[in-house]
């Protein structure tokens, strides 16, 4: 038994990268997809490959730094897609570099993604979730850096 097939799935950073290929997979275990990204071109490009391979996707443009757009997401997605059984947390980004000479907008924007975009998809989409009898997933993805610093890479670690 397929526990995903008929749900839908919230993809954050689905325009490129780890996130279009979770979205893939998901489509692949008969899951309707969101893919929420800021790059609108990149997530439209999913979206139709998804949908030309017999899949069904829908984009949202977001910016998970924000939490009313990440509001919106779910608002959206409820309302015209359904209840959300997975919430893949993947937005991400990289700050290569010294931490001392990193500056403080490029720190404060890999917090404002990587780390407040997960507690902003956690806490909006959560609790509608939790409110269904449906098992539901929330899966949160981080790079290795979190776990493992590398050189250069102390302002993503």
């Amino acid at each position: 038994m397929n526990p995903f097939a008929g749900g839908v799935a919230v993809i954050t950073g689905a325009g490129a990268g780890i996130g279009a290929g979770l979205a893939r997979h998901a489509v692949s275990l008969g899951m309707t997809v969101v893919l929420a990204d800021v790059d609108a071109d990149a997530i439209a490009a999913v979206r139709e490959e998804l949908c030309a391979a017999g899949g069904s996707a829908v984009d949202v443009v977001c910016d998970v730094r924000d939490p009313d757009a990440v509001q919106e997401l779910a608002q959206r997605t409820y309302r015209d897609v359904g209840a959300v059984r997975l919430l893949v947390n993947n937005a991400g980004v990289e700050q290569f570099g010294y931490l001392w000479d990193t500056p403080l907008s490029n720190w404060q924007r890999v917090v404002d993604i990587n780390i407040s975009g997960v507690f902003h998809g956690v806490r909006t989409f959560l609790p509608k979730m939790m409110a269904t009898d449906e098992h539901a997933w929330v899966w949160n993805l981080s790079s290795v850096g979190s776990v493992l610093a590398a050189p250069l890479q102390a302002p993503t670690s």
